[in-house]
């Protein structure tokens, strides 16, 4: 009778589990869908002003023509490669500044005030700025994109390696193990975690800069198409720059916190 009972009680978990699944996964793929329906219903109903707010299927539209002439893969293609080499940059930088930052505190104490003024400026007041040093070509948008990538690297970083456990610290330092031995084997393996967090948030936040990046002095990627767009008055187009925006964050962000779970789970 209680194996019975026991039997009964493990289905209605499971049945409730793939009840609650399904709900979810409605959820989540229902909400956007319907949100979709109703916006192309309300276009169909004449409820939206058209010139500046296009339905859904105008958007598509755009799409498919976008695709058709080949630019919109030379466009974003062209934004994908900005994005690699300002990543590397910015990443690379914040990496090696948040190790001297971990590990020295007198570099810390010496750069707080300064690093603590530049923080706070949005990448988009420093587009003016780095036209000025460096003209409408390449680098000053590159330059831009690195800077949104490199304080999520370097806070995590630093971080990480300031929450390093001390006993191992101590242990190490019983055992006479050098510096880089330490650095190698102890600190920087400690701080992975944090550092993984960090790499992702700067990716998605260099990502997210090509908008401000390519809105001026460009002639080709996704941010040029959006203010192109604007100045011709090409709504559907705008939300069509702004939805490559949108989804290929979000696929990013989900790819490097699957990458992330996967290392941790070997480490």
């Amino acid at each position: 009778m209680i194996d019975r009972m026991e039997k009964d009680t493990k289905l209605t978990a499971a049945r409730q589990q793939r009840v609650s699944a399904i709900v979810d996964y409605a959820l989540l793929v229902g909400t956007p869908l319907a949100i979709l329906v109703v916006w192309q219903l309300l276009g169909n109903l004449g409820r939206l002003n058209l010139t500046i707010m296009p339905t859904p299927f105008q958007v598509v539209g755009s799409f498919a023509s976008y695709i058709r002439s080949g630019m919109l893969s030379d466009n974003f293609f062209t934004s994908l490669h900005r994005v690699a080499f300002g990543f590397l940059l910015g990443g690379g930088s914040g990496l090696v500044l948040g190790i001297m930052l971990g590990l020295f505190p007198k570099f810390e104490r010496a750069s707080a005030v300064v690093l603590g003024v530049i923080r706070p400026i949005p990448m988009v007041g420093l587009v003016p700025l780095f036209i000025l040093w460096f003209g409408i070509g390449e680098l000053s948008k590159v330059l831009v994109i690195a800077i949104g990538a490199l304080w999520p690297v370097l806070l995590n970083t630093e971080s990480g390696i300031r929450n390093v456990d001390a006993k191992h610290l101590e242990v190490a330092r019983i055992l006479k193990k050098d510096r880089i031995t330490i650095l190698r084997r102890i600190i920087l393996p400690s701080a992975v975690p944090s550092l993984l967090t960090g790499v992702r948030l700067g990716l998605s936040n260099a990502w997210r800069g090509i908008v401000a990046a390519e809105m001026v002095g460009a002639s080709k990627g996704v941010g040029y198409l959006i203010s192109y767009a604007r100045e011709m008055s090409q709504p559907a187009v705008m939300f069509m720059g702004l939805t490559i925006i949108g989804v290929i964050g979000i696929l990013i962000d989900i790819l490097l916190l699957r990458i992330q779970n996967r290392m941790l789970s070997w480490t």
